[in-house]
């Protein structure tokens, strides 16, 4: 994600009233109800800043829709560790940056007492519970629930206090239509204790509803050990089909040594100490999400990273798997460090050049070690963040994928068909000279519709003058709208989101 500039904001207040966009073209009637987005949107705190893409504070985004008409709000969430790096001018050690100010000893007491209070910069993705509620996540222990009307926090959940095994989760849930969550975290591990993959359900419905939090309504489904005992896979989403969970172990490492010497001993951050090995395969794990049982093979693939699953599917005695694979001979997470995005230090370089790719699983092969094909769909056209039909087709036979191009310019939105891959869509923002910075589409279903792609996306895209939401047709990227923010108020760049439809989130409508 290179090449940002200015774009690349620190927000130093919040727009909590909304206000009203500008829409030029027509927005369809059908889409009413709210777009969610979270990202990092505060880096700079005086003469500190953050150093890494994924460490800015959280900034949660709403665009409501009704009646064609767009209003625009959002918030700097005030986590403990926005409000204590303003009250005593100390940046949280998160994915990228460091405390200079912090000595061995600190360092040292944190770690062993489990005092991560901290570490609750709920940056990376905001998500539905039950429908009824709203969260946002990061990859630690700490998940912040926030009210709807303000998107002010009411709770800071702490899962630990409910599966204590479970040291941190991740920030990509899949989301049932009841609401239910499927996600995954991992046990700490440490010197001659093997780390654990847990996934685990909670339980949405009515029960999840009524419950205080989503943490309550918890149970670990499957567990998975660590293919290496000193320390684990980097993970950031699986994938999921009617009968099966597909998780990869990938080509970057976070091991225990490395921690305790690099952060620890040396005051390095956390993406310092993780280690990309591409002498490493990528080992395929499938997993009965019924019964929590592996299949008993070793499926591996070639060398490389993947942070978005994109879909999965049964086809027979097969499972599909389509992932955002980035070549891990040429990345690391340092990749996203701050210059790099804000630069064109690695535009246009291998370092950041993920495209589509396709893995075939074999479950009926008679062999026990099985090399599965990690094919390209379309090597020439990179993207990232994933989306797909997601309340109709995740876990299902598919043939569309949309995603955002941030790696050559100019950047776009991207509709790429995964049966007839030279079958594209792109929809270009901006251009070299005057960039602009779309965000990951979102996908919103035209309930009327007949077709998987019958609906439209809503972009929020960021630019020098007026930011603006775009609404494409999904069918072919024609934009049909764009609501322009007022020039005065900015909004940030963002990673993730979904829309509350007014219909299935009435309590998320407002």
């Amino acid at each position: 994600m290179p090449g940002y500039g200015n774009l690349l904001r620190s927000l130093e207040q919040s727009t909590i009233e909304p206000v009203q966009a500008i829409v030029k073209g027509t927005i369809p009637d059908w889409v009413e109800g709210v777009l969610y987005r979270n990202g990092p949107g505060r880096f700079k705190f005086g003469e500190k800043m953050h150093q890494h893409v994924f460490d800015g504070g959280a900034c949660v985004h709403k665009f409501k829709v009704q009646d064609g008409q767009v209003f625009y709000s959002n918030r700097l969430l005030e986590t403990n560790s926005y409000k204590q790096t303003l009250e005593t001018g100390r940046l949280t050690p998160n994915f990228g940056s460091i405390d200079i100010e912090s000595n061995m000893f600190g360092r040292f007491k944190t770690f062993f007492s489990g005092n991560k209070e901290r570490h609750d910069n709920t940056n990376v993705n905001i998500a539905p519970f039950a429908n009824e509620h709203l969260y946002a996540l990061t990859e630690m222990h700490l998940v912040c629930k926030l009210k709807p009307e303000n998107l002010e926090i009411t709770e800071t959940v702490n899962i630990t206090n409910y599966l204590p095994e479970v040291s941190r989760i991740f920030a990509h849930p899949h989301v049932e239509k009841d609401g239910t969550w499927i996600t995954m975290g991992v046990t700490s591990g440490g010197f001659n204790k093997t780390p654990v993959f847990k996934f685990i359900k909670y339980l949405g419905g009515e029960k999840g509803a009524e419950s205080r939090n989503f943490a309550e309504n918890g149970e670990v489904i499957a567990s998975l050990p660590s293919s290496y005992n000193n320390g684990y896979s980097y993970f950031h989403s699986f994938a999921l089909t009617d009968n099966y969970i597909i998780f990869l172990e990938q080509s970057i490492m976070l091991y225990f040594t490395s921690y305790i010497r690099d952060v620890l001993i040396m005051n390095k951050s956390f993406s310092q100490t993780m280690v990309s090995d591409t002498t490493l395969p990528t080992r395929i794990h499938v997993i009965n999400r019924h019964t929590g049982e592996r299949v008993e093979k070793n499926f591996h693939t070639d060398s490389q990273f993947t942070f978005h699953c994109i879909n999965a599917y049964e086809d027979k005695d097969e499972i599909v798997v389509d992932l955002s694979s980035y070549d891990s001979n040429y990345f690391t997470t340092e990749t996203f460090n701050y210059e790099n995005s804000y630069t064109d230090k690695i535009l246009g370089s291998k370092a950041l050049w993920p495209v589509a790719k396709r893995i075939r699983i074999p479950l009926k092969s008679e062999q026990d070690d099985i090399f599965c094909e990690l094919k390209s769909l379309k090597e020439d056209l990179p993207f990232e963040f994933p989306i797909i039909n997601y309340s109709k087709y995740n876990g299902q036979r598919y043939k569309y994928v949309y995603g955002a191009n941030h790696f050559k310019l100019p950047f776009s939105v991207i509709k790429l068909n995964v049966d007839e891959p030279e079958n594209f869509y792109e929809f270009n923002y901006g251009s070299s000279e005057n960039r602009e910075i779309p965000s990951e589409p979102i996908f919103v279903e035209n309930p009327n519709g007949s077709s998987e792609d019958d609906g439209v996306l809503l972009v929020l895209v960021l630019s020098d003058k007026n930011d603006y939401l775009s609404v494409l047709d999904a069918k072919d990227l024609k934009e049909l709208a764009r609501a322009e923010i007022p020039e005065q108020v900015k909004s940030a760049f963002t990673f993730h989101g979904f829309f509350a439809d007014g219909k299935t989130f009435e309590k998320l409508n407002v």
